[in-house]
């Protein structure tokens, strides 16, 4: 099978490094060359995802297409489908999740929680839904927006003139109420094409500017959390027609109710652990879901596991070093993406613990972060 990759980031390269085992051939179309799954890929084609002409030549390379995230307009999409070859998850699906707004919509319909939420236009839409749900209250850009990118918390009014001249520059808007939840929850859930579903564990993601810090997974997770949440997921993918992995990010309250935060259609990073945590990992059922086989364990291997996150701390060319002591753990683990250059917060690798004691890879975790520069 010849499965091409729209986007070359690092979530490509790991689907490409986890199944290359199958035999697959991949094409990656990337808006940048030479990118972190490009170095490892059959072929590279470099273009814009609005340079049609190039997208139709990708297309009749491949037998099937999928996404490394949801931020490609729709309507490349659909020019690809329009070729006759299948994109999964497809223009329906993107068009659905790629729009926060008729997301939640779609979450609303379904039943399931989401924070209160509107669609907003001006100013004075702001100002009525504050009136209406109290401050703080979050002015989110529809599309586009991830790792805290546009959304804008808003305390008082006199910080909406000021959030909407900001996130307005990204199109659409709308507003949420505020959510003062006491942990943020995330869960992989997996369908075929032929319809067989299953899920990771549910995991606690930590968050730091907005960025996934840290991802914490464990077999003894609170059960009355994942029944809910399995629920929750197994109703998404279902209700929708998906296949592939869906992440599903939520928040929990002090009182135990939960929020669906977002959907992304694709791998995620709180699913990094499962490359070493789980017998087969989100990558590899991503592949096998698409692709029609049979889906593979999604239980974790170990108690525990743990992932950091490794962002980039300065703006230059990127050096990996003092990874050594990391390397002599055989429960230590760690995944460069290849990256040529680092900047402030970008997403250049992580580092995943397995074992049985959670308090002990953490501590080892944040001991091998310390350790490494790049």
């Amino acid at each position: 099978m010849k499965l091409g990759i729209l986007g070359g980031g690092q979530l490509a390269r790991m689907i490409i490094e986890e199944t290359s085992k199958y035999g697959f051939e991949y094409i990656i179309y990337s808006e940048s060359p030479n990118s972190p799954a490009g170095k490892i890929c059959n072929k590279e084609i470099v273009g814009k995802f609005s340079e049609l002409d190039k997208l139709s030549e990708f297309a009749s390379q491949c037998d099937l297409i999928t996404l490394e995230n949801e931020f490609i307009d729709k309507h490349y999409i659909e020019h690809i489908e329009a070729t006759g070859v299948k994109c999964l998850p497809g223009s329906d699906i993107v068009g659905l999740i790629q729009d926060k707004f008729i997301q939640k919509m779609k979450l609303k319909e379904l039943g399931i929680p989401v924070p209160e939420f509107e669609e907003v236009k001006t100013v004075d839409d702001i100002k009525v839904f504050a009136e209406k749900h109290n401050y703080p209250v979050i002015l989110k850009s529809r599309t586009m927006g991830y790792d805290g990118k546009g959304n804008f918390r808003i305390e008082n009014e006199d910080m909406i003139n000021e959030a909407f001249d900001v996130i307005s520059k990204r199109g659409k808007l709308m507003c949420e109420s505020f959510i003062d939840f006491r942990k943020e929850l995330a869960v992989q859930v997996v369908r075929s094409v032929n319809g067989e579903v299953k899920i990771y564990p549910v995991v606690e993601s930590i968050q730091k500017d907005h960025i996934c810090s840290i991802v914490k997974a464990s077999k003894n997770f609170d059960s009355k959390y994942t029944k809910a949440i399995s629920g929750i997921a197994v109703k998404i993918v279902e209700s929708i027609n998906y296949a592939g992995v869906l992440a599903v990010e939520l928040f929990v309250m002090d009182d135990g109710t939960l929020y669906v935060n977002e959907l992304a259609p694709r791998v995620h990073n709180t699913g990094h652990y499962t490359i070493e945590g789980c017998y087969v990992s989100q990558f590899e059922n991503h592949v096998r879901a698409i692709a029609g086989l049979p889906l593979g364990s999604t239980e974790m291997i170990h108690p525990c596991a743990v992932m950091i996150n490794l962002l980039g701390n300065r703006d230059g060319k990127a050096n990996l070093e003092g990874y050594s002591n990391l390397i002599q753990d055989k429960d230590a683990f760690i995944h460069f993406y290849g990256k040529d250059e680092t900047r402030v917060g970008r997403k250049m690798g992580h580092i995943t613990l397995v074992g049985n004691d959670m308090a002990d890879l953490l501590f080892k975790a944040y001991k091998y972060h310390s350790q490494i520069k790049f």
